[in-house]
């Protein structure tokens, strides 16, 4: 169910990077009356990913569910959809985290580990890897994550500088802006 009669639909779509693609998934959410809320789209490859959140009438998100099938395969795209509701406002604080280090297996899933282990929500991840002047794989990891407002920030900025010196991370943590 949702609030105010509007219904949320999260759909993932990832397929081969060509001019337009864009434009068809907007038209579509456009012509069955749904308004994009959030959307993310990243070329990976010579692969698209794009991620929509979308919200409309039970009607209009029925509509868009129901033309997904024939748009992936007229486009070779997977796709898929899932009925959401609206993000829950918490009683957190937001904070983005960077960290620069010597590329190696494992590193992120290290960070997710420290962050679910403090009871701390990793909301957004953007990662790349490059080539440092030196010929060396650097790592450039950007987090948002929420602090819940019952954590005490100075023992959490601690303990993360702590962790990332122990492993010879350069860091930052501070409020998003």
């Amino acid at each position: 169910m949702s609030m105010n009669n509007q219904h949320y639909l999260v759909i993932t779509a990832l397929g081969s990077d060509r001019l337009g693609i864009l434009e068809t998934f907007t038209k579509l959410s456009k012509q069955c009356g749904g308004n994009i809320l959030e959307s993310k789209l990243s070329t990976m490859g010579e692969e698209c990913a794009i991620l929509f959140h979308l919200s409309g009438t039970w009607n209009a998100i029925a509509k868009l569910e129901a033309a997904l099938p024939s748009l992936a395969e007229l486009h070779r795209f997977a796709i898929h959809c899932k009925r959401t509701l609206p993000k829950n406002a918490a009683n957190a604080l937001p904070y983005q985290v960077q960290v620069f280090a010597k590329d190696r297996p494992g590193i992120l899933n290290e960070l997710a580990t420290f962050f679910s282990r403090q009871g701390i929500l990793v909301d957004k991840m953007e990662t790349e890897t490059y080539l440092a002047k030196n010929n060396t794989t650097m790592s450039n990891i950007i987090l948002a994550i929420n602090i819940p407002a019952k954590l005490h920030i100075a023992t959490i900025r601690e303990r993360f500088m702590e962790y990332c010196e122990d492993r010879n991370l350069d860091a930052m943590l501070e409020p998003s802006k």
